[in-house]
């Protein structure tokens, strides 16, 4: 179990409460790059009177052994395995896009006398849509195989990695749940729980104090992850973006 030093240390990160007080607290979690950001719907919210990333700390530093580390060519592996994904989904709107002119272009020529010229005319057209969109279909197979063959190769490399660092959190963090506990029933508090609406809004009410909400989103082999000190007493909407996230990996 955690050292009585160890736990007296935690304390010191509890913040002072307010004895009374409280307020609604609005947020919005938004996701996506700059500039196409979306609402993040059914997100699971949590609030605590402390800072959950403190407590981690501490415990790390405490740990037998230090934390195992992601290795570099891992991480430059799943950026590899991103950008070919982005590829695959660039050819594949491309060809959907060729696909869907050519279909509104089969329908039309349906419509039409087959020994008019205007028929002839939009034949030949049809004849160069559809090569075009052969070649447009074999680029996003192409696509989708380099992507697909590179991620089955990060993933399993992945897996042997993620045992590796749960085995070393199991013994690190177990005492987590202990200090948590001991921590809230200093502050007289209960962790507050929510989750987003459709629009990627949820409204909490909060005793008085300072709080951290934390929240993940998950993204390709890393994460959106959220620890943020918030003020229940201010009234304006709270966002979550990708401003003040942490991009962490995630295997």
């Amino acid at each position: 179990m955690l050292r009585r030093s160890v736990l007296l240390g935690l304390v010191a990160f509890l913040p002072t409460l307010a004895a009374c007080g409280g307020s609604e607290v609005n947020l919005l979690v938004l996701a996506g790059e700059e500039g196409a950001e979306k609402p993040v719907p059914n997100l699971e919210l949590e609030y605590l009177p402390f800072d959950r990333d403190s407590i981690f700390e501490v415990l790390m530093a405490a740990a037998e052994n230090p934390e195992p580390q992601v290795p570099e060519d891992l991480k430059v592996q799943f950026d590899s395995v991103a950008v070919l994904q982005e590829a695959w989904s660039e050819a594949e709107a491309e060809w959907a896009e060729a696909r869907e002119s050519l279909q509104n272009l089969s329908r039309r020529l349906q419509r039409l006398d087959r020994r008019s010229r205007e028929y002839q005319q939009l034949y030949r057209q049809f004849d160069g849509m559809e090569a075009s969109e052969r070649r447009l279909n074999s680029t996003r197979q192409a696509a989708f195989g380099r992507f697909d063959d590179l991620q089955k190769q990060t993933l399993g490399r992945a897996d042997s990695v993620r045992a590796v660092i749960e085995a070393w959190e199991d013994i690190a963090f177990e005492d987590y749940a202990d200090v948590e506990a001991q921590l809230l029933e200093a502050a007289g508090r209960e962790l507050v729980y929510d989750t987003t609406n459709a629009a990627g809004v949820a409204t909490s009410r909060l005793p008085g104090g300072r709080w951290y909400v934390h929240a993940r989103v998950p993204l390709p082999f890393s994460e959106l992850y959220w620890n943020v000190p918030i003020d229940p007493s201010v009234s304006d909407t709270i966002r979550l973006t990708r401003d003040n996230a942490v991009i962490r990996p995630r295997l």
